[in-house]
């Protein structure tokens, strides 16, 4: 197959870009498949046109992101039009901005296909055309799409893990000493439930004071408890580090489709404690592999991680499950997933 991704990768990680990169590492074994990365993406006015004239000068460039490995070339475009984009079988795209666009792309193009993943646009759902295939990331996110859009195709292929990557180290002491978190700021700070972590983390401070308390991110947020400790997250490999230094991982967002963070901590052996959100309940089993509380509540949350701090065998029986569960979303199995999903839309046009 010859597939076109469509993705605004930058310089920093993204966990929306980072399942399309790791579907194509693996697509890319057997495909023919080409990144495009537009130089003006969302923008409007003056610097629109300005960074499309940039856009423009380095035409044809390959893009490295840095902070993820790509198996497949980026290769920079000014905006997303038909006439920067070969032909294919496949338009592979995420971003809800690109609907109208893409809409009116000739056959030659490829397939038009849109991955789901994003709970705002279930909230705020725009128009499709009925010529664009919906995947949806999580079994939550496809029974909506099939009430808001009842006309078009839609499949469902979850999120993976790159096991390779974001690895299990057996842990070097025999109970938990840490606790850590995402540290998301800006508007996904709320929704992702940062506020309601930082509370855990004061709550958990005051029974537990030995323990260390951590969060990765790209920016040092104002709010955070001085007690915390905050890494860096501008690589992966920082991301790895956060992981491995954490016993606990708590994921206390409020709405997701299918979250990568409770993923990526079981994989490298924390015990994950979890807000019940979009995909979790496919991938995690509450009380075996992980644990999962309703979204929003703290004292939940807190008796769950208290639970783990006071209980090692607990704890570790949690770690073990997890990191042998979760191998089973691996991106070599997800992203195979994808390609047959690929291959049943090909088969049917």
């Amino acid at each position: 197959m010859k597939i076109n991704v469509l993705l605004n990768i930058g310089k920093k990680p993204s966990g929306a870009s980072r399942p399309i990169i790791e579907f194509c590492n693996v697509l890319a074994k057997t495909n023919d498949v080409l990144i495009y990365k537009a130089f003006n993406p969302n923008k409007k006015g003056i610097e629109y046109l300005l960074r499309e004239a940039v856009g423009f000068a380095i035409k044809g460039k390959n893009f490295t992101p840095g902070w993820i490995k790509s198996d497949c070339a980026i290769t920079i475009i000014p905006t997303y039009k038909e006439r920067f984009i070969r032909d294919a079988d496949i338009v592979f795209f995420r971003s809800a901005h690109l609907i109208q666009e893409i809409s009116q792309w000739q056959e030659s193009k490829g397939i038009k296909v849109m991955r789901v993943s994003n709970v705002h646009m279930l909230k705020n759902p725009v128009k499709i055309s009925k010529n664009i295939v919906l995947i949806a990331s999580s079994k939550m996110v496809y029974e909506k799409l099939k009430i808001l859009y009842p006309e078009n195709r839609i499949f469902k292929v979850g999120n993976g893990v790159n096991c390779n990557f974001f690895s299990y180290e057996e842990r070097k002491h025999e109970t938990p000493r840490s606790v850590g978190m995402i540290l998301y700021t800006g508007n996904d700070g709320r929704h992702k439930g940062t506020e309601l972590g930082f509370e855990l983390f004061n709550r958990i401070k005051q029974n537990f004071p030995d323990i260390r308390f951590l969060v990765v991110g790209l920016k040092k947020d104002k709010r955070l408890p001085k007690f915390v400790e905050f890494i860096n997250g501008e690589k992966s490999h920082d991301i790895l580090r956060f992981y491995r230094d954490v016993d606990i991982f708590i994921y206390p967002s409020y709405e997701d489709a299918w979250p990568n963070p409770p993923m990526e901590a079981m994989a490298c052996g924390c015990a994950v404690v979890t807000t019940d959100v979009g995909g979790v309940r496919e991938f995690a089993i509450n009380g075996k592999n992980a644990i999962i509380c309703n979204p929003g509540d703290l004292e939940q949350m807190v008796y769950a991680v208290k639970s783990l701090i006071e209980n090692p065998e607990y704890w570790k029986n949690i770690i073990d499950r997890a990191a042998k569960d979760i191998k089973q979303f691996d991106y070599a199995i997800q992203a195979n997933l994808l390609e047959e999903v690929f291959h049943e839309i090909l088969s049917c046009c």
